[in-house]
């Protein structure tokens, strides 16, 4: 007898749907890991195009950093036509802009610089393909300042800062890029902080006779005078100050201490009461370096040791190279008229100068190398434009003026010797007319009163020992001269600016004035130098 088995029909065809069933799901799976390791490449590519564009950004920013400290860029020296009260400064009435980016257009009025920056800011990154950058410099603040190059370590140049802007963009099946911004900026160190510095110690390293004054104004706001005077004719030095009894310090005064009394023990000794604003002990102790990188004596500009330095006057004009007759004008000199030479000097290097008579000699913007000058009897110096440098050689074996009866401890040599009506720099605008102590009017004002000759238009810088006798008129002048000692005796006629010597001795009654504009207009512009970290952000 036979046994049958029969299915339920419910059963039929489960074991296909279970295999069709694992046969998604271990698609699913599949396609999931494809997906995500899609992702993870596409993730991977990504990191490595904006790594590659973000390091293309940041190398050109360290290229244009390296551009803009270099001699490839020629920084403004007219600044008339720009606005810098603004932030970014502005030209023409925008900001100013060096740009090798599309789309950003260069606002600068040098076509070189905006030629050149254009070709080297938009670059392939080296060794690696379809990657590259452009940059574009925005110039946010500028100061004229003036480099004192004469400073070891200085150049020339003015305090910028620039806003950085480069952008890196890497191409191929995917592109990225990437923005990064950097603040570069260069900023100078002011030369002439107070009116009068003294380097030298000891007694008597500063001298004030009766009559003689400081107090303080500024060129940037106009000429000495109504309220353009201030009480900041502040002086230093490492030595003792010596102030007669009718001599009038208006501003501070820093020496070896704040002891007033007998040298040698004070730092002060005061012939009159409190004729001062305030006593403090110098610090740090005043140290100037000698300039051009001078390490001792003789300190001479570079290129200039003149060992046998020619003799020249302005009568004999016509055989110097550099010297032009330009006729001659009638000068008061002396409460009475005189006719004087009127010559121009060319920057160049000049052996002993002598300046005839009331002769005047107009120099313009330049360095002159000079091995001494002597005011024979009256004459000027008048700057046309500036700065002028006169850098003072001072090889004096033979030639430079000489005189008996200075200060114990100065020498009898005389890199430059004023007397009579002779100074530098008493008029502006080319003006040919020595000023009248007498009471006459020439210069365009009363004599002894508002000059208008800019101090930093003429800078006279010496590295020796010898002294610096400046007398006849009032003069406008810069003077870095921390090893030479500084005398002016005769009539009382003082000095607009500011100077750095040795020792300091006036016996004339003189008032001095200190430009404060010299902190600004006069610094050692140091080396551009990024400010903070950058930031960065990819679009």
């Amino acid at each position: 007898m036979s046994k049958q088995t029969n299915c339920k029909k419910s059963d039929r065809g489960f074991a296909l749907i279970f295999a069709m069933l694992a046969m998604l799901v271990l698609g699913l799976l599949a396609a999931t890991v494809m997906f995500t390791s899609q992702g993870q490449a596409l993730t991977g590519l990504n990191y490595r195009l904006t790594a590659q564009s973000r390091y293309a950004a940041e190398a050109g920013v360290q290229s244009t950093m390296n551009w803009l400290a270099s001699a490839s860029y020629t920084a403004p020296t007219v600044f008339a036509s720009y606005d810098m009260t603004k932030n970014p400064v502005q030209y023409l009435g925008k900001a100013v802009v060096l740009s090798a980016v599309s789309g950003v257009s260069s606002n600068y009025p040098d076509a070189t610089v905006v030629t050149t920056y254009s070709g080297a800011m938009s670059k392939s990154l080296p060794g690696v393909s379809k990657v590259s950058y452009s940059t574009y410099a925005t110039l946010l603040r500028m100061s004229p300042s003036g480099g004192a190059s004469w400073l070891s370590g200085g150049t020339s140049g003015v305090i910028q800062t620039w806003q950085i802007t480069a952008v890196g963009v890497a191409t191929g099946a995917r592109n990225a890029s990437v923005q990064v911004v950097q603040t570069f900026e260069r900023t100078g160190t002011p030369i002439f902080n107070y009116g009068l510095e003294a380097t030298g110690s000891g007694c008597g390293a500063m001298t004030f006779g009766n009559g003689s004054s400081s107090d303080s104004y500024s060129s940037a706001v106009g000429v000495y005078g109504g309220g353009n005077v201030g009480t900041g004719g502040n002086i230093a030095t490492n030595g003792n100050v010596n102030l007669a009894s009718s001599a009038k310090i208006n501003g501070t005064i820093a020496a070896a201490n704040n002891t007033v009394g007998a040298c040698p023990g004070s730092g002060l000794t005061d012939g009159g009461s409190g004729n001062y604003s305030s006593l403090s002990a110098v610090s740090p102790p005043l140290n100037p370096p000698l300039p051009w990188g001078c390490a001792g004596q003789p300190c001479y500009p570079p290129g200039t040791n003149i060992t046998t330095p020619q003799n020249i006057s302005t009568v004999s004009c016509l055989t110097i190279s550099g010297c032009t007759n330009k006729g001659s004008t009638t000068l008061i000199d002396g409460g009475s008229t005189t006719t004087a030479n009127v010559f121009t000097l060319s920057p160049g290097s000049y052996g002993n100068l002598t300046i005839n008579n009331a002769d005047v000699i107009h120099v313009s913007a330049g360095t002159y190398n000079i091995n001494s000058i002597n005011f024979a009897t009256d004459g000027q110096f008048v700057v046309d434009s500036g700065p002028v440098i006169f850098n003072m050689v001072g090889n004096c074996a033979s030639g430079c003026p000489t005189e008996g009866g200075l200060p114990s401890g100065y020498s009898s040599t005389e890199i430059i010797y004023g007397a009579g009506f002779a100074g530098f720099n008493g008029c502006s605008g080319g003006v040919t007319a020595n000023p009248d102590v007498y009471g006459k009017t020439t210069c365009g004002y009363p004599a002894k009163a508002a000059y208008s000759g800019i101090p930093n238009n003429l800078q006279i810088v010496y590295g020796g020992t010898n002294t610096m006798r400046l007398g006849g008129m009032p003069n406008a002048i810069a003077l870095y001269a921390p090893a030479a000692s500084y005398y002016t005796p005769g009539a009382p006629v003082g000095l607009y600016g500011s100077a750095i010597v040795k020792y300091f001795n006036d016996q004339s009654g003189s008032p001095f004035h200190y430009d404060t504009a010299l902190a600004n207009t006069i610094t050692q512009v140091g080396q551009y130098r990024p400010v903070g970290g950058f930031s960065w952000s990819r679009f």
